[in-house]
This record gives structure tokens, sequence and C-alpha cells, in this order.
């Protein structure tokens, strides 16, 4: 079958046929792939080609996870372009929270971290209509059903659909996905332990039947070690002591009392850092009763007597009771994890994240692992634990498609031990001074949100209006606006987040981003939690522990970051790389081809700065 039948668009850019057909390829052939382009090349267009063209041919469905919503929404967009050339059922399935009509008209908050309880609740007591309503509606909803799969709506669309018909918009995009050549889900429907089944139900078909493509998978190792992850401390048990207290549980509040006393003794009296899970659970066993742990677990994570009480009281639904309860039965019932010990928190991790993960991919006809930073490759396969059987493993040649000069700022840093007001104004008059000589906009990415806010604080005040910045908890349509509005800024300048929702998967097309600041690198400070994994690398005999764990995943997400704005072949742009850990051996020998080739490094003052933005752009 030609490639060119399922690519949405009327030629390839340089690369992407080759890509495509390599893709093709491996999926035909079986196995895990290793697919590396970089950020602009189109691979996402390139990879649906492929993999379709290959799902046809061998009547496979194919399952295309992204770590966050705003990458589902491009490629749902390039799906979307695809099915006005050629007939393609496609469905993208997020989590019921993002759909739920019901809690729209509640009279109570409803947190997402408290939803499922919210929703089996209201779903198992025959209480919300939406779902009741769907074997009444008949063929009203085929046709939104197969509407949908025919052209995957918008969010909006959906709802709107949802609303019209009063059915569940969760449920009713669970019907296209079950019809669906191709579904686009988040990593958790295909990772997470418990969402994965309800995938499974879905897909109703052997996954050696299914083609999995994992999408920015240099994200990986963090999500599974997240999904892995619980954490308690004293202020978590105070504010669930004080949600049972306002949901009239005495009984509960006794126990979260007592549990707070037994998590105090842990924090003052344990030595280290690294604590025996069977021993810590007997030790409060014997001061409490052999089964007490036990029936805590289960009074904190059944949700009826908290809805009821929710109902009655007119509350909101509980978030702390819920986060306690999954870490008290991830402590009795996860004997794979690792329980360490800070200051002020217990935290229960998995040393070793990503066992079992080869297995796990090798079920599946074909795997395809596609990201825009995966080198060195023979690394990544090693953190990932997939070297056996061999990955085969594809680069995309890319050739001279963008123009961007690269500079490394080595005057500046965001290390732990160095920031201050003093380095924070050093690095603020260095973006204005960038700002100030650019005619396009800018995107500014730094390693956190605690360091976002005095550097947008200080620029802000110079360049006013022109500033915009990523919120830690902003949702879908929050962040929609955002890209609306800077869009309708002139020169506008973007603070965002390395790893956030704007420095990956976010396309600033045409001219709308000229250059982009990375600031810092987003490397993680030491923890017990960190301990645990590097401890049981060194342990398999790793000797890169701390370039897997810390170093490498910085730089890639300051890589993805980087590109943001160079999205289309004969883009001119600049790069700016502001940190001196940048110019270290390691950091220059794992630098793309395309931001080595045409570098400049020194301590540029923000004068300098203004100076060469002129240069480039008024050739």
């Amino acid at each position: 079958m030609p490639l060119e039948d399922y690519f949405a668009y009327d030629t390839f850019r340089p690369g992407q046929r080759e890509l495509s057909q390599q893709v093709y390829e491996s999926c035909i052939r079986g196995g895990i792939a290793i697919i590396e382009a970089p950020s602009g090349f189109g691979k996402t267009a390139a990879v649906l080609g492929g993999t379709l063209s290959a799902a046809i041919t061998e009547s496979s469905k194919i399952i295309y996870c992204c770590r966050t919503k705003r990458q589902i929404h491009r490629v749902v967009e390039e799906v979307s372009a695809l099915q006005k050339r050629r007939q393609v059922k496609a469905a993208a399935l997020s989590s019921k929270f993002d759909y739920c009509l019901l809690k729209e008209t509640s009279h109570r908050n409803v947190p997402q971290e408290s939803f499922g309880w919210y929703c089996g609740y209201h779903v198992s007591n025959n209480l919300c209509g939406y779902f009741l309503n769907i074997p009444f509606i008949g063929k009203d909803l085929d046709f939104v059903v197969q509407r949908a799969c025919n052209s995957i709506p918008t969010h909006s669309q959906l709802m709107k659909d949802a609303e019209r018909l009063y059915v569940c918009p969760y449920e009713l995009t669970r019907m296209a996905a079950m019809q669906a050549d191709i579904i686009v889900v988040p990593y958790q429907y295909v990772f997470d332990v418990f969402a994965k089944n309800t995938l499974s139900n879905i897909v109703d078909s052997d996954p050696k039947n299914t083609i999995l493509v994992i999408d920015e998978a240099h994200n990986l190792r963090d999500f599974l070690r997240s999904t892995y992850t619980a954490k308690i401390s004293t202020k978590d048990l105070d504010l669930a002591i004080n949600e049972a207290d306002q949901l009239l549980m005495s009984d509960m509040s006794a126990s979260l009392g007592h549990l707070r006393e037994e998590l105090v003794n842990v924090l003052h009296n344990a030595p280290g850092w690294l604590l025996d899970r069977k021993s810590l659970v007997k030790e409060i066993g014997e001061r409490h009763g052999g089964v007490w742990l036990q029936n805590l677990a289960f009074e904190l994570n059944s949700p009826s007597t908290a809805m009821w009480n929710a109902a009655a009281t007119y509350r909101s639904m509980p978030r702390f009771i819920l986060k306690v309860g999954d870490f008290v039965n991830k402590l009795l019932s996860a004997p794979n994890l690792v329980v360490t010990k800070s200051e002020t928190e217990i935290a229960l991790v998995n040393s070793n994240p990503v066992e079992g993960l080869g297995e796990y991919l090798s079920r599946f006809r074909s795997s395809i692992l596609v990201s825009a930073t995966m080198s060195p490759s023979a690394l990544f396969i090693r953190s990932l634990g997939i070297n056996m059987p061999a990955p085969t493993t594809y680069t995309a040649r890319t050739g001279d498609l963008i123009d961007v000069m690269s500079l490394v700022d080595t005057g500046v840093t965001t290390k732990y031990k160095l920031r201050s007001p003093e380095m924070y104004n050093k690095i603020a008059r260095r973006i204005q001074a960038i700002a100030d000589s650019t005619p396009q906009g800018l995107g500014v990415f730094v390693p956190s949100y605690a360091v976002l806010e005095p550097i947008f604080e200080m620029v802000s005040k110079e360049l006013k209006e022109r500033c915009l910045r990523e919120e830690k908890s902003m949702s879908v349509q929050d962040a929609l606006d955002l890209m609306e509005a800077f869009k309708a800024i002139r020169r506008p300048v973007l603070f965002g987040v390395q790893g956030g929702r704007f420095s990956e998967g976010e396309d600033f097309k045409g001219d709308a981003m000229g250059a982009s600041l990375v600031v810092g690198l987003s490397i993680p400070p030491p923890s017990p939690l960190l301990y645990a994994e590097y401890a049981h690398l060194r342990w398999m005999g790793e000797s890169d522990a701390y370039l897997m764990l810390c170093l490498l995943p910085a730089l890639r997400k300051a890589f993805q970051a980087a590109g943001r704005h160079l999205r289309a072949p004969g883009k001119r742009g600049m790069v700016f790389l502001m940190d001196k850990r940048f110019d270290s051996h390691v950091a220059k020998e794992l630098l793309p081809s395309w931001l080595s080739k045409n570098l400049m490094i020194g301590d540029f003052a923000p004068a300098q700065l203004g100076a060469i933005c002129s240069r480039f752009w008024s050739v």
C-alpha cells in the first residue's frame, strides 16, 4: 500500500517519507523500534502515515499515547487533517474528569483527586442521568458516535453534542473508540496499572494485533516513576483530619490522628533515609493491634461514607483522605516499593520503575517509541530496560531544514546554590535585551515555577503587557486562551517551564516566535526518592546512573524547549541556552546537530546580546 494513501498532506517534507517507510517496516516486522526526528520535522504526520498503512495491511488497531493533553491535541490535529483526505475511524480518549457534565452542575467542588469516588458513587446509585439515559437515545446516539469516529470532534463540540442528547460525553467517546482504527490516549491508559484495564476493555483485541505508538518517549521513565510514587506528610494528615471533622467522621478523624503520631515518630526517630517496609508495618501493628492498619486502609479507600456525609453537609469531596488512603494501601500491598524518609515526609517509590517494561512492550505487534531527543540511543534503551531483544533504531536525516543561530551564555546559572536576587536580575536584563532586539515573539523556558516567579516579575516591570506566563494549575481552556493572547500581542514574551505544557507538544508556527531562551537546567534536587533509584542502578552495574537519571533528562527538556519555534523547513530562528552548565563537556557532546552547527559560547553582556540579535534579524 503506498504511504501517500495515509499521509495527511500533498507532499512529504525532506526526510518524512523515509521516516514513514521505516515506521511501516517496523510495524510489519514487529518488535520495538526507536524513532528520533528533530522538532519541526513533522514526525507525527510521518509516523501516522507509516503506522496506518501497516495497520490497514495487517488488519491491526493503533493505540497512540501521549504524555500531556496538549500533545494529544497535536496528534488529533494531524489525524483530523488525514480524515479530510481518507476515511479513517479514529477517537481521542481523555479522563472521565475532563468529560463530566454532572460535576459542572454540582453545588459542591469536585477535586480531580476524588473524582473517581464521585463518579462511581453516582453511577452505582443510579444518580447520574447522563449515564442512565444512554440506552434510551437510539439512532441519535448512533449518529453522533459514527460522526465522531469519522471526524474527531473538538472537546467543546463533543460536550455540546453530549449535552444536547443528555448523555455522558465519556461514554460517547468510549463507544467511538470501540469502533476506531486508531485511538489517541494519555500515557495513563497504557502504563497505569488501573487505567490500562479500562483501555483493554475498550480495545477488545489481542495486543499482538495492536500497534502501540509512544509519543515524546523521552518522558516515559519519569512518568513511570511518578505513577509508582506515593508520599505522605504531617501536613497531608492535618488536612485529612480536617476533612474528616468537616464530614462528621469522628472515628476516622481519631484514626488519622493516631497515624499522624506514628508518622511524627518515624520522622523524628528512625535513622537514615531508607526504612524497612515490613518492620514499619509490624511496629505500627504491634502498637495498635494486628489489623488496625489494614482496617484503616479499607476505611480510607471506601467512598460511600464520605460521599453520603459530603452530600448531607454540602461539603466538597475529600482530597487528602483519599491521598492518605492511597499511601496506606500501597504500604500494605506493594512489596516492590521502597520506603524512604526525608525531614518532612515518608515516600513509597519503585526504585526500578521500568521493571517489566520491555516484556510489556513486546506483547504488542509493534511498539514505536518516538521523540526528538533520545540520543544517545544506547543509553536511552538502557534507561528503559528494553535492550533484550535489541530494539531497532532510526534517526531521521534532515539536512539543512532550518537556519538556527545558537548561543550558550556562561555568565548566568540557575544552579540551586547560586540562585539569588542578583542572579535573577542578571538573567532578567539579558531577557529584556533580547526581547527589545527581536522583531518576533519570544519563549522563555525556566526549570521550575519557583524560578519563573522572580524572573517574570522583573521582566514584566519593563515589558508590561507583552509578558505572559504559564500557571501551575492551568486548565486546557486556560492554555488555549493563553495561546490566543500570545498570537494577539505584538512581540509577546511567553514564560513557561521546561517539561511543561508550552515547552513540549505546543507548536509556535510561522513567525509567531522568533527565539527561544532556555534558562537553566531542570536537574532534580537530591532526595531520598532519587537516592533509591540511583542506588538500584548502581547495584545493577550501571556506570552512567547520574547521567541517566538527572543530567540527560534535564538536557532533553532543554532541547525540547529550544525547538518550540522551529516548526517548518526554511524557518530562521535563534536559541539561547542561558546557563554555564551548557558549556560542560557532556552537554556540548549531547547538543543536537541543529543546535551545534552555528554556535557561539561566552559571557555576554545584555548590550552584546542585543547587538547579536539585531545583526541576525537584519540579514
